[in-house]
Parts: C-alpha cells; sequence; structure tokens
C-alpha cells in the first residue's frame, strides 16, 4: 500500500534510480545485457519495480513532482526488462499525468520511455504524440542525451509510417546528438539511419552505415544486434549483387542467431530462400519460403518493415520467374 511508505524509503529508492546503469539506453529491446554481473542490480530492481512506482506517488504526494519525474526518467526501462508494457505504461502515466508539465530534461526522458512502450505495443499515434511531447521538452532544455532519444523516437515513427525519408534524416539528428555521449547511445540511432537508408535503395550507403553499426554493436559486446547486422548486410548485398558476400554474412549471423527463436528461425530460411533462387533453384526457393510463412504464422509474428520487404521482393521475383 501506498501509505506504508516514508518519505524517507521514497528518497531512497530515487537514489538508488539514479545509480541504475543500462547498456544499451536506446535500444528498443533489452536495455541490458542479461546474466553478467553488470545486471544485477536491474534484475533485482526490476523484481521490486512496484516499490518505484509507489516511491514516485509519494514524492507526488509531498509536492515534489521533480523527484517523481525524475524516478520515471531513470526507472522505466525496468518494466522493459520485465516485459510489462502495460505496468510501465501505468507507472509513467501516474506521474506523467499529474506532474504540471514543465520542461525538464527528466520530463523528456521519460516521456520518451512512455513512447517507446506505447510503439512496442503497437499504439503509434500515442507513441507519435509521446514522442513529439518529449522533443518539444528536449528543445526547451536543450539537453544532448534527451534531443538523441526524442529524434531517435519520431524516426521509429516516421519509419513505422514508411517514410523512409524522413526516418533517415530524424537519425540523423538523434546521430549528432549522441556524438559527444556514450557511444551506447549511438546504437539505436545509426541502425535507423542505415535501415531508412536501406529501404530508400541507397544500397551503397546502407552497407556502409551497417559496417558502422556491425562493429559498434561487437564492440557493445550485444550479440543479437550483431546477429541483426549481419543478417542485414547480407540483404544489401543480395541488393548489390553480391550473392557469395551475402551468403557469408548470412552464415555467419546465423551462427550466432538464438536457436529457440521462431523469428530468427523464420528468418534463417528466408535467408536460404533468397540464395536458393539466385543460385537458380526456384522450386526449392518457393519451397522455403513457403516454410518460413508457416514459421511465422504459427509463432503469430509479423515480420518487421525491413524483413517484410525482402520478403515482398523475394515473392515478386518467383512470381516473375514463372512468367517468364
Amino acid at each position: 500500500m501506498l501509505l506504508e511508505m516514508s518519505e524517507e524509503k521514497a528518497r531512497h529508492l530515487l537514489e538508488l534510480s539514479r545509480a541504475l546503469r543500462w547498456e544499451f539506453p536506446s535500444s528498443q529491446g533489452s536495455p541490458v545485457i542479461r546474466g553478467q554481473a553488470a545486471s544485477r542490480d536491474v534484475e533485482q530492481a526490476t523484481r521490486e519495480r512496484e516499490s518505484y512506482s509507489n516511491a514516485a506517488r509519494v514524492l507526488l504526494e509531498k509536492g515534489d513532482e521533480e523527484g517523481a519525474i525524475e524516478i520515471a526518467a531513470n526507472a522505466w526501462r525496468l518494466w522493459i526488462v520485465a516485459r510489462d508494457l502495460d505496468g510501465g505504461r501505468a507507472f509513467l502515466a501516474s506521474v506523467l499525468e499529474k506532474d504540471e508539465k514543465n520542461p525538464s530534461r527528466a520530463r523528456s526522458l521519460a516521456l520518451y520511455g512512455d513512447a517507446l512502450l506505447a510503439f512496442r505495443q503497437g499504439k503509434i499515434e500515442e507513441s507519435r504524440q509521446r514522442s513529439q511531447a518529449a522533443l518539444d521538452a528536449a528543445l526547451v532544455v536543450n539537453d544532448r542525451e534527451a534531443l538523441t532519444l526524442a529524434y531517435l523516437a519520431l524516426s521509429r515513427i516516421a519509419f513505422e509510417d514508411g517514410d523512409y525519408a524522413k526516418s533517415a534524416g530524424l537519425a540523423v539528428k538523434a546521430r549528432e546528438f549522441a556524438r559527444d555521449l556514450d557511444p551506447a547511445m549511438g546504437q539505436a540511432p545509426l541502425f535507423l539511419h542505415a535501415s531508412a537508408t536501406r529501404l530508400i535503395g541507397d544500397y551503397d550507403q546502407a552497407a556502409a552505415l551497417f559496417e558502422q553499426s556491425l562493429e559498434l554493436n561487437r564492440k557493445l559486446r550485444d550479440q543479437g544486434m550483431v546477429a541483426a547486422e549481419l543478417q542485414n548486410l547480407g540483404f544489401v548485398e543480395i541488393h548489390r549483387g553480391n550473392v557469395d558476400a551475402a551468403e557469408r554474412y548470412f552464415t555467419e549471423g546465423e551462427k550466432i542467431a538464438p536457436a529457440t527463436d521462431p523469428y530468427s528461425n523464420a528468418m534463417s530460411i528466408i535467408n536460404k530462400a533468397v540464395i536458393a533462387f539466385l543460385r537458380g533453384e526456384r522450386d526449392e526457393s518457393r519451397s522455403l519460403l513457403q516454410r518460413a510463412q508457416s514459421v511465422f504464422k504459427e509463432a503469430g509474428i509479423a515480420p518487421g518493415a525491413d524483413d517484410q520487404f525482402e520478403i515482398d521482393w523475394l515473392q515478386r521475383q518467383l512470381t516473375k520467374s514463372v512468367r517468364e
């Protein structure tokens, strides 16, 4: 119960929230490397996340809106780690809706958190509104981290809208503000810049950007993103006409991707289907494509926009080959 927490305890939790460390602060996925020593404090805090929520409410009751919004800004990623999107949004709403809406670094960061949670829920319009509000606050206080994340959030929305030129432009702005920050802050902006450039069709530039992203993620030890960028480079090489290079990237990425993940499994099959088609094995390619689509369907997963682009491209090539 809220009344059971003292103001002293709430302020202690505010201090603890300031000590939370995020290895991938701009990532759409997990913000920590699970199971490593650095994530143990985060895992403990994740189990106790409702205490942070209660602490923010206590501070609001005491009239300390600044402290409450700071807890929200520091701690919302705990709900990402817990995969509790609804709970995270309820926590942020309890603070954002009672805060006086004075622009601050903390308010912008909390708004970004709600924008990301809404995006992951598929609530794109809510995410758009929160993203713009995060940018509005960040521009007033001129904080580089807040500006990085706000432009990143808007870049994600533009990518979801299919406006890849706008997405790339916003990602470039995010990268500019991230330049003097911790390298991990540039992870997601660089990925979105590369992804949007790829879907614009500038494959030479996309290749250069994905290579930068691959190097960065290797330094950050984010194996999931290393596997993703190897696959993305494979598809870029397909469109550049370098089938052998594409196959090498695909093969290296498949060694890293988790074997039990249905999405990774489906995309691994797509990779093989593309290579089979380009090597003239059209029946094999069709069979593999159908198998991959079955994996997606059985898992109840929809491919991301960039992966769907490649699936659609392969389907068009197979259809065209039947007519020839």
